[in-house]
């Protein structure tokens, strides 16, 4: 069985995430040969990692990821590989491999992930049209949280007949790697720092849909003890630099970039906080939940699913709520420990294995329909 992936890049965002962590196990089942597809060569933080674990990458000539050029290398390259079946991540290459495929006799099987429960498309009410059109050509529909399912078959207008290729997967990650980790010193972030400092993480790429800023403003109206390390690059870093330097508290916020020790920074921490406008699944909130931290996150689809408690959730931009919060769970230990305990309960539920096999056993069943 021969699958490519295609998606934009393997920048810092889930969906190439879940790339990096998921197609090197695919890859090593027997009968099955997975090759990816990237749309540009910048920002492909996940690339070498990737390639050193033997997944063959390709890059459309272009680099130019919403050019429709693309449509006519993706048909070549798919019609050179022969695949049995394509999978696609993210606009564009959603839409230009579903393009691209149509331009094919011998078509394969298209397969396509949602990743967020919202995106930009659905403020336009013209894309609902193009996006039905698109979604219709996919033989399976994955999304990585219910909610992303529920949001999307609203959006797009589908036949009664297309209901069963809507399925959930999901995300999950090597529980291990987090539960297990080894933390820094917090005088490795900041010589000043030392084990009595508070230290508030949060993990993401710096863009609207995370929302960093809302945080800083928190942080600002808490103790100078408490610190911030934010971990990502992206866009709007920039803004979120200069609202420190306004706050006065650039001194207490730490910009970490790209990091490929994330499970070492989440045990070094003392709170994780995800201060989103939207999400798709939330998995940095599940690695913070192995790596048995506390996690506040934003009232938000995705996120209300993953952390399951209304105690750790506040609305979407209410800075002065979220210090509230972070105020009393730093000072009510036992309580803090006992939600500590049980969001490390819940995260055994997003096992990186188990999600593996439900795609595994989803690219199979696709074929063998196709043999009967």
């Amino acid at each position: 069985m021969k699958i490519l992936h295609i998606i934009n890049n393997l920048g810092s965002g889930g969906a190439e995430k879940l790339l990096e962590q998921t197609l090197p196990r695919i890859n090593k089942i027997d009968g099955i040969e997975i090759d990816l597809l990237l749309l540009t060569d910048s920002d492909n933080i996940y690339e070498a990692e990737l390639k050193k674990k033997n997944i063959k990458i390709n890059i459309v000539p272009l680099r130019k990821p919403r050019n429709p050029l693309n449509i006519l290398y993706i048909r070549g390259f798919i019609k050179k590989g022969r695949y049995d079946i394509v999978h696609t991540h993210l606009f564009p290459s959603q839409y230009w491999t579903v393009l691209a495929v149509e331009l094919i006799s011998k078509k394969p099987k298209l397969v396509t992930t949602e990743h967020s429960t919202f995106n930009r498309r659905r403020e336009k009410i013209y894309f609902r049209l193009l996006d039905s059109f698109i979604y219709s050509k996919y033989k399976k529909v994955i999304s990585i949280s219910d909610k992303a399912q529920v949001n999307l078959t609203e959006w797009i207008i589908t036949k009664e007949n297309e209901h069963s290729k809507f399925e959930v997967i999901e995300n999950g990650i090597d529980l291990s790697k987090y539960t297990n980790a080894v933390p820094y010193n917090k005088s490795e972030f900041n010589p000043k720092l030392t084990d009595d400092n508070i230290l508030i993480g949060m993990i993401g790429r710096f863009s609207h849909e995370k929302d960093q800023k809302t945080l800083i403003k928190a942080v600002n109206l808490l103790s100078s003890n408490i610190y911030l390390v934010l971990v990502g690059e992206g866009p709007l870093q920039e803004e979120s630099l200069s609202l420190a330097t306004e706050l006065h508290i650039s001194e207490r916020v730490h910009f970490l970039g790209y990091r490929n020790d994330v499970a070492k920074i989440l045990k070094s921490i003392d709170l994780l906080v995800l201060s989103s406008n939207w999400e798709g699944f939330g998995l940095a909130a599940v690695e913070g939940m192995a790596a048995g931290k506390l996690v506040l996150g934003s009232n938000v689809d995705g996120l209300r699913e993953v952390i399951g408690d209304k105690d750790l959730l506040f609305e979407v931009g209410d800075f002065k709520k979220l210090s509230e919060k972070i105020e009393f769970f730093l000072k009510n230990e036992e309580i803090t420990q006992k939600k500590v305990e049980s969001l490390m309960t819940k995260s055994t539920q997003f096992s990186l294995g188990e999600m593996v096999d439900r795609y595994v056993s989803m690219y199979r069943e696709l074929i063998n329909l196709h043999e009967r």
